[in-house]
This record gives C-alpha cells, sequence and structure tokens, in this order.
C-alpha cells in the first residue's frame, strides 16, 4: 500500500494471540560494464563470452491490496466493523490470484536464485463472528493464501521454488459488518524467502524486531520482522536477508534498522539484505544507517531517477505509474563489489498491467544480477 498508507492492522480487537509478513540472463555480455544499469528488457549472452550464470537476487512487497488508512484513522470504535468490511471489499477487489499470475511471469522471466517477498498475506473469516462480542474463537476458514497462490503461479509457469524462511509479523483478527450479519476477518501478515530448488539452503532465521510501533489510542501494535538464510550459489556461501521496515514512524522504522545492523554485525559471509526498507534513496536516515555500517546500495540512479519502486494508487487501477520515490532496495556487505552488475525494475510498465487494468502490486519489484569471478 502507499507508502503513507502501509501501516498493517493489529487493534484491541485481539488477535488469536493476543501478545498481541529470463529466461535465465547469462552475463558474459555485460563483462565490460562497470557500473550498475536499469534495463528494461532481457539480454541475450554474447556467443562468445563464457557461460556463466549471475547470481540472481528480487525483492517484491506483492501488496495486501487494500489501504488501511480509513481504518487506522477511526475516531469511534463503533466505525471499525464498516472500515474492516471496507477494507476486506478492497482486498477482494484487488485479485491477488490475478496479480500473482503476472508477478510470476516476471520471476520466469529473470528466474532469480532467490526472492525476498513483503505482504505475503493469509486471510481468514469466521462467520458468525465473536468478536464484536468479546470471544476469542479464531477465524480459521481460509479465504485468501497469498503464498499457495503464488507457489501455484510460479508452478503454472514451470517453476520450482521452495519455501526457504518465513516471519508472521502480525496475526489479528476484527469484525466487519455484511449482509448476513457480523463476520469476523483475520489477516495474518508474512516475510518469505523463495529459493530456486538448485539453491542450498542452511541456517533460516526468522525473528520479529524488539521495536514496534504502537499507537495507544487504538491499542494498536505493529510487528515488524526479518528472514534469514545461508544461500549456496555455484559454491559460495551467502547470507541472504529479507526485511520489511515500519512505514508509518521513522523513529520505529530507523530503530528497526538499527536493530538489523546489529543482529549482521558479526556476519562475516558475503551478506546480501533487501527488502521494502520504507526509507527514500539516498537521503532518508534509515537508509544512511546502512550506508554508514558499510553496506553498498547497488542501485546506481541515473539521470532520469529510474528505480522508482513506490506506489501505484491504492485500488491499483491508474493508467500512469505513479511511483515516485525508491523504498525497496538491495544492498551488500563482506562482498567486493563485482565488476559486473546488472539491476531493474520490473511490474511497472504499461505492458505488465493485467487485462483488467490493475498493476501487479503497488510497488515495484527490483532485481539484481552480479557477475561474480
Amino acid at each position: 500500500m502507499n507508502m503513507s498508507k502501509k501501516m498493517n492492522l493489529y487493534n484491541k480487537f485481539t488477535s488469536p494471540v493476543n501478545s498481541v509478513g529470463i529466461l535465465i540472463l547469462l552475463f558474459g555480455v555485460l563483462l565490460s560494464f562497470s557500473a550498475c544499469e536499469k534495463i528494461q528488457t532481457p539480454m541475450l549472452p554474447d556467443a562468445d563470452m563464457p557461460d556463466v550464470e549471475p547470481l540472481t537476487v528480487m525483492t517484491y512487497n506483492v501488496y495486501v491490496g487494500s489501504s488501511a488508512e480509513p481504518l487506522l484513522s477511526v475516531d469511534n470504535l463503533l466505525q471499525v466493523p464498516t472500515e474492516v468490511a471496507n477494507m476486506y471489499n478492497n482486498v477482494i477487489a484487488s485479485d491477488f490470484p490475478g496479480r500473482a499470475a503476472a508477478i510470476a511471469k516476471s520471476i520466469k522471466t529473470y528466474d532469480p536464485h532467490l526472492i525476498g517477498l513483503q505482504e505475503i498475506s493469509l486471510i481468514r473469516t469466521q462467520s458468525p463472528g465473536d468478536r464484536i462480542a468479546g470471544g476469542t474463537v479464531p477465524a480459521e476458514e481460509v479465504v485468501l493464501d497469498y503464498l499457495q497462490i503464488l507457489m501455484h503461479a510460479l508452478q503454472a509457469e514451470g517453476l520450482d521454488y521452495q519455501v526457504a524462511a518465513q516471519i508472521a509479523n502480525l496475526d489479528v483478527e476484527m469484525p466487519m459488518f455484511t449482509d448476513t450479519g457480523i463476520v469476523d476477518v483475520r489477516l495474518t501478515d508474512f516475510d518469505v524467502i523463495l529459493a530456486r530448488s538448485d539453491v542450498a539452503i542452511s541456517r533460516a532465521t526468522s525473528e520479529n524486531y524488539t521495536n514496534v510501533l504502537t499507537i495507544e489510542m487504538l491499542a494498536l501494535e505493529i510487528q515488524r520482522g526479518y528472514t534469514a538464510v545461508d544461500a549456496t550459489v555455484d559454491g559460495v556461501t551467502y547470507r541472504f536477508v529479507n526485511t520489511h521496515l515500519e512505514a508509518f514512524a521513522e523513529e520505529n522504522r530507523v530503530a528497526q534498522m538499527q536493530e538489523l545492523v546489529d543482529i549482521l554485525s558479526d556476519e562475516t559471509l558475503p551478506l546480501i539484505v533487501l527488502g521494502d526498507f520504507n526509507t527514500r534513496a539516498p537521503n532518508g536516515t534509515a537508509y544512511q544507517i546502512l550506508l554508514s555500517a558499510g553496506y553498498v546500495d547497488i542501485w546506481q540512479t541515473d539521470s532520469e531517477e529510474t528505480g522508482n519502486t513506490c506506489c501505484q494508487d491504492d485500488d491499483l487501477l491508474n493508467e500512469v505509474s505513479d511511483n515516485s520515490v525508491r523504498i525497496d532496495q538491495i544492498f551488500v556487505h563482506n562482498l567486493e563489489l563485482p565488476t559486473s552488475v546488472m539491476t531493474h525494475t520490473v511490474g511497472d510498465t504499461p505492458s505488465e498491467r493485467l487485462p483488467s487494468g490493475l498493476w501487479p502490486s503497488d510497488h515495484a519489484g527490483v532485481v539484481a544480477h552480479l557477475l561474480l569471478e
């Protein structure tokens, strides 16, 4: 959802746990390049160059499908069921199955070894609902399982990916009004790492940050986290980290970024850290924390300011891309920057929109290809 609207739900209508988610681009043709570039179409290898596959990684916020702003701005709790219903209907209208098919096509085009995904949602309902009366029975009827839907879309494209790690960032249930009565809606949000089947995975880690955003007036607590794995590609093992930092409050976002830097400070493996950081390049405070810690942003913005990744309209139906900030990023550390690097965005050109006019997400995905000698 739009950067100012991306706060996830975590309400006093308590969660069930109440402590309260190319063709392969062969890179030989790029040996003459020394800087990052944005490309618009796949590049084919030069027949005279060695048959070397670059390490390819992707980050993609797939978007839950609705802004939470109207729900979060209610001034009376009696408004909550109506706003929950509006948000739920928006999520259904955003057609994640169709969008997942488009995202899967982008993944097939570039065939990344590793993918960091954000806003992978699980939507469940219970009818009749009991939350409004103080009940605690969790909703279990699955309406949309974003991870399952995306994995099926990848399989339909002939791709073979495994879930390498995932973290549940929140699990919240609230009532909504419907024509047939009160129904409870449960949202569980995940961040997920997918690995191509030929990538060896070990040491999976999934943790929530200790720093969380709390909104006392509505008893809201926003949980964020990160996932990490050791991934071995062509005999080299990397520590691959995926995260989604706080969107609503810079103070919490900065604290979470510092927490992640501290967590990774003793890591000796080459690090690839990516995700939706919700911090603007190049001047965001959280962004600067990573640079100060020695991380290298492998995107190089050209004179046309390409690389913007956020955000399309909440309903995803804007005809011209509204992406105006670069908050989805890929960093490396403990790794000598390769002489050949290519980075580019996906899901942000008119040809990638669904026949219905929907964009694949309110974010663009980001892909990086690193040719390591």
